[in-house]
C-alpha cells in the first residue's frame, strides 16, 4: 500500500504550501483506517521539509516520481520516502530513503546494530542503512514489476539533524 504518491513538484508545493503532513494523515486515515498522532505528525513536518531542500536542484527533474509511506507487502515495513526515475542511461532507479530525526547514536557490538533515544528511551535498534538496505532488498526480491523492468534499487539513510 502507497499513502502518497505524486511527482517531485506536486510534493514540493506540498511541502511549501504546508500541507504535506495534513495530507498524508488523510491518506493514512482513508488507506488504512487508522489515526496519525501529534509526534508522527511533527516527524512528517520536520523530514518532509528537509527532504523539500534536498530535492530542491534543477538536476532532479520535476516529474520524478516521490513516495511516501510505502507499506511492503507481506510485512509490517514501511519505506518513509521514495524518489524514482531514470539514470543518464535511461535505466529506471529508485532511492529508497530511511529518514530519521536521531541527534546522537552510539555503536553497539553486533551486526548492524547502534542505541539512540527513540520512542522515550535509550534503545538499541538496526542501524538505519541496514535498516532501509533490508528494504530495498525485500521490495527487489518480491516486486514483480522490480525484477521485470531491471529497476535499480539504491538504499539511502538520511539523518538530518
Amino acid at each position: 500500500m502507497l499513502i502518497y504518491q505524486k511527482t517531485k513538484k506536486d510534493f514540493m508545493n506540498d511541502v511549501a504550501g504546508g500541507l504535506i503532513a495534513d495530507i498524508i494523515d488523510e491518506q493514512i486515515k482513508l488507506k488504512m483506517h487508522r489515526t496519525t498522532g501529534k509526534s508522527e505528525m511533527r516527524s512528517w513536518s520536520n523530514s518532509l521539509n528537509y527532504m523539500f531542500f534536498v530535492l530542491n536542484d534543477n538536476q532532479i527533474p520535476d516529474d520524478a516520481g516521490i513516495a511516501i509511506e510505502y507499506n511492503i507487502p507481506q510485512t509490517s515495513k514501511r519505506v518513509d520516502f521514495m524518489i524514482s526515475g531514470y539514470d543518464p542511461t535511461n535505466k529506471p532507479n529508485v532511492v529508497v530513503i530511511e529518514l530519521k530525526q536521531w541527534e546522537e547514536v552510539k555503536a553497539k557490538e553486533g551486526d548492524a546494530l547502534i542505541e539512540t533515544f527513540t520512542g522515550g528511551g535509550q534503545r538499541t535498534v538496526v542501524h538505519p542503512s541496514y535498516q532501509v538496505w533490508s528494504y530495498a532488498k525485500l521490495i527487489e526480491d518480491y516486486n514483480t514489476s522490480v525484477q521485470d523492468h531491471s529497476i535499480g534499487m539504491v538504499p539511502c539513510a538520511f539523518l538530518h539533524n
